[in-house]
């Protein structure tokens, strides 16, 4: 009795324990009380190469905001997290010159993974700005690299333009 027991209690508990292991958050996994990402080497890495690039949509409306990252010898990023951002200043998009000078903060619009080898778009990480606004408005955007345990060191892109 005791064993019939027994097995139908390991038979419960086995299926739990196999969704916990392959949940998203594992609950050994180091993570940020914010649940933002986090580093195994906070800090650490070697230096990158982070490039704010721009291509267009199929649609022709909005932009796909193209982040690229490299490690010091020019090889792509094979992981990691980009988070987009764009200038605002006084509570609407604006050229990035507003938010160098500080006039202006740097609001996130969103972030998307980095897209690894073999694919020809390795280091890239793409994310589309929909928003569409008046012709000859011109928005600044950059974004923040965040290594997740990559070898390249955490970063900032340099402030990019794109008029729309």
């Amino acid at each position: 009795m005791l064993r019939r027991q027994l097995g139908r209690l390991i038979l419960a508990v086995l299926p739990l324990c196999a969704i916990a292991a392959c949940s998203d958050r594992s609950p050994v996994a180091p993570h940020s009380p914010s649940g933002g990402l986090q580093s195994a080497r906070p800090g650490g890495g070697v230096p990158g190469t982070y490039t704010m690039l721009f291509q267009p949509t199929g649609s022709g409306l909005g932009v796909i905001l193209d982040a690229y990252v490299t490690d010091a010898f020019g090889n792509p990023a094979q992981s990691g997290t980009a988070v987009f951002q764009f200038c605002s200043l006084g509570g609407k998009p604006a050229p990035s010159a507003g938010c160098d000078t500080g006039s202006g903060h740097w609001a996130r619009w969103g972030s998307g993974g980095i897209i690894p080898s073999p694919s020809t778009l390795a280091g890239h990480a793409l994310m589309t700005y929909d928003l569409v606004p008046p012709a000859g408005t011109t928005i600044g955007f950059r974004f923040k690299y965040l290594s997740d345990g990559s070898g390249i060191a955490n970063g900032v892109s340099a402030g990019a333009d794109h008029t729309f």
